[in-house]
């Protein structure tokens, strides 16, 4: 739960843009649901995780917001939040936005929305009801706000970290040969939620490693895969907690009973690879330059870079991929997952290996403290 004070700097800053943008208020969706990127910009303001169907406020500049849920539970956890307005309408939701909308005189003009969190019933219920309002779509407004990081945010990458961390560590005192993908998935889930972690995203795969004939599957995500593992195997894990609404990563390979050369080589290159692009992980460097230069770097060596190669991470998972194409530019404090895909010719998989970073003026700070050595367990 973030402070008055950090709730009040939000919402100054989404008043400030809705008068620069001549809007006469924000009407912002939140979902149940782990998304990208826009899923967050409810709870960003709120402070309240939606786990169930759909809620919404409603922001006039200099107003306290009028926020809307659907049962009592959530009422009493925004009302510890500081809310004074909040309403409980069941699933009447878009008709709630009407009566407010009309409550507050907002039937004509310019009204801030995220279109991609909108149901498209919605949208054409409010059309209908008010011809002379006009939708805007302020997402990316809404994500420029996003970007500036506070302390506290800061604070709470560093305890996510430390849960994900935690995860590792016991998924390896854990893994042997004869348990199950499944099992390993559990450790994972029970460890990371008993230190503090409000839900999790976990991915495991296994298979032996190797340029000639490698057995190493995709990382997927289920608590179901019901995959033996072996000796010899190497088994990669996308190890994901999130603490107080916000998310970090750490993405590992382990081998299992016996070291295995391949993966060595690859994971020393990989490392170096990690090494040399957070360098570039400061203020005012646009994430397309960073991949652009951690692919030359692969190339250089020989070896063939590919997706996914890591994304920057808060209230959403995903707040833009670390992409060629990418048109995020790094904000101080922001942080970033970097965890590069090098393929050698013929491998279609290779082994995962990165964690998150802290953008600095000085450079990627690496929020986690686990080994970044190659572990046999």
């Amino acid at each position: 739960m973030f402070s008055v004070a950090e709730k009040t700097r939000r919402f100054e800053a989404a008043d400030k843009m809705v008068r620069e943008e001549g809007l006469r208020g924000l009407f912002i969706v939140g979902n149940g649901v782990v998304g990208v990127r826009a899923y967050g910009c409810y709870r960003y303001f709120v402070d309240n995780r939606v786990y169930y169907h759909m809620q919404f406020f409603i922001k006039t500049p200099g107003e306290e917001p009028v926020v809307c849920v659907g049962t009592p539970t959530h009422s009493q956890a925004l009302g510890e939040r500081g809310f004074s307005d909040v309403r409980v309408v069941g699933d009447n939701l878009v008709e709630a936005a009407i009566s407010i909308l009309r409550e507050k005189g907002i039937t004509s003009g310019r009204l801030g929305v995220s279109l991609e969190m909108l149901p498209s019933g919605w949208y054409l219920k409010l059309k209908k009801e008010f011809p002379d309002l006009e939708l805007v779509d302020v997402t990316e407004k809404i994500f420029i706000i996003r970007a500036t990081r506070s302390k506290e945010e800061v604070a709470l990458y560093r305890k996510c970290s430390e849960i994900a961390d935690l995860g590792y560590k016991a998924v390896c005192e854990a893994t042997r040969p004869g348990m199950a993908e499944h099992e390993l998935w559990a450790v994972l889930d029970y460890t990371m939620k008993k230190y503090g972690a409000e839900e999790t995203f976990t991915l495991v795969g296994s298979g032996r490693f190797s340029f000639k004939d490698n057995k190493l599957g995709c990382l997927q995500f289920s608590s179901a895969p019901t995959r033996i593992i072996e000796k010899g195997d190497n088994v990669a894990f996308e190890i994901t907690p999130r603490y107080q609404g916000y998310w970090t990563q750490i993405v590992r390979t382990v081998c299992v009973g016996e070291p295995n050369e391949d993966a060595k080589f690859l994971h020393g290159l990989i490392c170096k690879t990690i090494e040399e692009t957070v360098k570039l992980l400061k203020p005012g460097v646009p994430l397309k330059d960073v991949i652009g230069f951690m692919w030359d770097y692969i190339k250089k060596a020989g070896y063939i870079p590919a997706l996914p190669c890591g994304h920057v991470c808060a209230v959403d998972l995903n707040e833009g991929r670390v992409d060629p194409n990418s048109d995020v530019m790094l904000t101080d404090g922001m942080a970033v997952i970097i965890h590069p895909t090098i393929l050698a010719p013929g491998l279609e998989t290779s082994i995962f290996w990165g964690e998150t970073y802290l953008v600095t003026p000085e450079g990627g700070e690496c929020l986690m403290h686990s080994s970044k050595e190659l572990l046999t367990v």
